[in-house]
C-alpha cells in the first residue's frame, strides 16, 4: 500500500490505536510473449498432480498437438477462416551444448527458462531443461498447458493479421493487450478441455486454480510501468484475461483493444514506496486501512443503507459476538448483534508477512463489505451474503487504484489480493464464518473483480 502525508497530529492519535491493535495481535527478431516465471509467486500452491514420471518433451509435444487440434475446429468456427498448423513446434535443452538452435535466437541463453513465439518463422520454442520440470513441480500439468496455449495464442494473433499490425502501430498495440490477448486464449482452451477431457489431462477446479497460480507466476516484476514494451501484465490483469477467455470465446479474447480493456499494472509512486516493496508495516495499514474503508463505506449508506454508520475497528471482538463465528470468520470478524468489527493481530500477521499487505487489508475490507450488505437488508450469512463480501471489497479495492487520497494500492496489491482469493476463503466468508462450499479460487476472484469492473452496483445488482 502505498500511504501519502498525512496530518502529525492525526499520526499522534494513531499511535495509541496501533497499540491497542498489536497488543491484542536482445535478438535480432521480435520474440512475442516470452515466458519467465516470477522469482517468488509469493502463496501456497495446492499439491499439483504431476504430468507423469514419463518423458516430459514427449508430453509436452502432445499437449502442444493437442491444442492446436482444437484451434483446427474452433479457429474456422470463431474467425470464418482455416487453421494453419505452426510451422515448428519444438522443446530446446539449453543445458546440451549439442542442442541445435532454435530459430530467431543466437543463442540457447535466449531460451533459458523461458517459452517464446516467433511469427517470422511461426514458431513455438520452450526450456525443456529448466522451464517445463518447474512448471510441473509447481503447478502440475496445467501449469505446463497455459503456458503452451499462451504462445499458440500468440501465434492466433499473427494469422489475424494482428502481428503486423502491432508493429505499425505499437501505440495501438502494446505488448501489454498482446499478452491479455494471449492469456485469453489461453484460458479459452482450457476452458475447451475442462468440458471435453484430453486422455490423460483432466482439468477439473483444483486444475483451474492451479492454471490462475500459474498466471500468478507469471506475472511482470513490481513497478514495470504498463506501457513498457517488455510489460506482460501484473497478476490482476493476467489471471481478468484468462479469466474471460475462460468464461467467453475465442472472438472475446480477439475483441480486445486499449478502449475496451483497463490494465492496472502501475509503477511505484514514490521512492519511499519503491523501497518497502509496496508493504506498509501492519499496524499502519490497518489504522490507514479502518478509517479509509469506513469513509468509503459510509458514503454508500445513503443510497444502500440509509442511517448506517460504519463503526470503528476494535482491536478484539466485543462480548456481543459468538465467539465460534468470530473465530470461524478467520483474522477479521463482522459481529451483526451490534454491527462492531474486529481483528486478530495474530492471523493477520501470517498474511501481511506471507502474502503482502493488501492480503491482510482485502480480509479487514470484507468485513466492511459484510456490514454494509446487512444494514442493506441482506443476511449476514449464507452464499449471498459471502459474494457481497467478496464484490463489494472489490469495489472497494477498485476505488484505491487511483486514488488521490491519502490511502491506495500500490504495484503489487491487486496481485496480492488475487493470491489471497485463490488461497484461501477468508474474504468470502459469511458471519457464520461459512464460504460457498462449490466455490473455488478461481469463483472467487471471478466475484471479486464483478465488484472493481462494475463498483458496487454490481454487487446489489442494480
Amino acid at each position: 500500500m502505498d500511504r501519502l502525508s498525512r496530518p502529525a497530529h492525526t499520526w499522534g492519535l494513531v499511535v495509541v490505536l496501533v497499540c491497542a491493535l498489536l497488543a491484542s495481535a536482445g535478438c535480432a527478431q521480435t520474440l512475442v510473449g516470452r515466458a519467465v516465471p516470477a522469482e517468488d509467486p509469493g502463496v501456497t500452491v495446492p499439491t499439483p498432480v504431476p504430468l507423469s514420471s514419463g518423458d516430459l518433451d514427449e508430453i509436452s509435444m502432445q499437449i502442444a498437438e493437442q491444442l492446436q487440434a482444437y484451434w483446427r475446429s474452433e479457429f474456422p468456427r470463431a474467425f470464418g477462416r482455416p487453421w494453419q498448423d505452426l510451422t515448428i513446434v519444438r522443446p530446446a535443452h539449453p543445458d546440451d551444448p549439442a542442442e541445435q538452435l532454435p530459430p530467431c535466437v543466437d543463442s540457447l541463453d535466449e531460451v533459458d527458462n523461458q517459452a517464446f513465439y516467433c511469427p517470422s518463422a511461426d514458431a513455438v520454442v520452450w526450456d525443456a531443461d529448466g522451464l517445463i520440470p518447474q512448471l510441473d513441480r509447481d503447478y502440475g500439468a496445467p501449469g505446463v498447458v497455459v503456458v503452451l496455449a499462451h504462445e499458440i495464442g500468440h501465434s492466433i494473433q499473427n494469422r489475424l493479421g494482428l502481428s503486423t499490425a502491432a508493429r505499425a502501430d505499437p501505440q495501438r498495440y502494446p505488448t501489454i493487450l498482446l499478452e491479455a490477448q494471449a492469456d485469453c486464449y489461453a484460458g479459452v482452451a482450457l476452458a475447451s478441455f475442462a468440458a471435453r477431457p484430453v486422455a490423460g489431462l483432466r482439468i477439473g477446479p483444483q486444475e483451474r486454480d492451479a492454471a490462475v497460480l500459474a498466471m500468478i507466476g507469471f506475472r511482470d516484476p513490481l513497478g514495470v510501468s504498463p506501457g513498457d514494451r517488455r510489460a506482460h501484465g501484473n497478476a490482476f490483469d493476467r489471471v481478468s484475461a484468462f479469466q474471460d477467455g475462460y468464461l467467453g470465446t475465442a472472438t472475446t479474447c480477439a475483441g480486445m483493444t486499449l478502449d475496451n480493456r483497463t490494465f492496472t499494472q502501475r509503477q511505484f509512486s514514490s521512492a519511499d514506496d519503491a523501497a518497502r516493496r509496496g508493504d506498509l508495516p501492519l499496524a499502519q495499514l490497518v489504522v490507514a486501512l479502518d478509517a479509509d474503508a469506513r469513509e468509503w463505506f459510509g458514503s454508500l449508506a445513503p443510497t444502500y443503507a440509509p442511517g448506517w454508520q460504519p463503526p470503528q475497528l476494535e482491536a478484539r471482538p466485543t462480548a456481543a459476538c459468538p465467539t465460534d463465528a468470530v473465530r470461524a470468520q478467520g483474522p477479521a470478524s463482522f459481529c451483526p448483534a451490534d454491527g462492531s468489527i474486529a481483528i486478530d493481530a495474530n492471523s493477520l500477521a501470517p498474511l501481511h508477512r506471507s502474502i503482502g499487505d493488501y492480503s491482510a487489508g482485502l480480509v479487514i475490507a470484507s468485513r466492511y463489505a459484510l456490514a454494509l450488505w446487512t444494514a442493506h437488508g441482506g443476511s449476514p450469512t449464507g452464499i449471498e451474503a459471502g459474494r457481497a463480501a467478496l464484490c463489494l471489497s472489490g469495489a472497494y479495492t477498485a476505488r484505491l487504484v487511483d486514488s488521490t487520497t491519502s490511502f491506495s494500492l500500490s504495484p503489487g496489491d491487486l496481485d496480492e489480493a488475487v493470491q489471497t482469493l485463490v488461497a484461501d476463503t477468508w474474504a468470502g466468508r459469511d458471519a457464520a464464518g461459512n464460504a460457498d462450499p462449490a466455490a473455488h479460487g478461481f469463483d472467487r476472484v471471478a466475484v471479486f473483480r464483478l465488484g472493481v469492473l462494475g463498483g458496487p452496483a454490481a454487487c446489489f445488482g442494480s
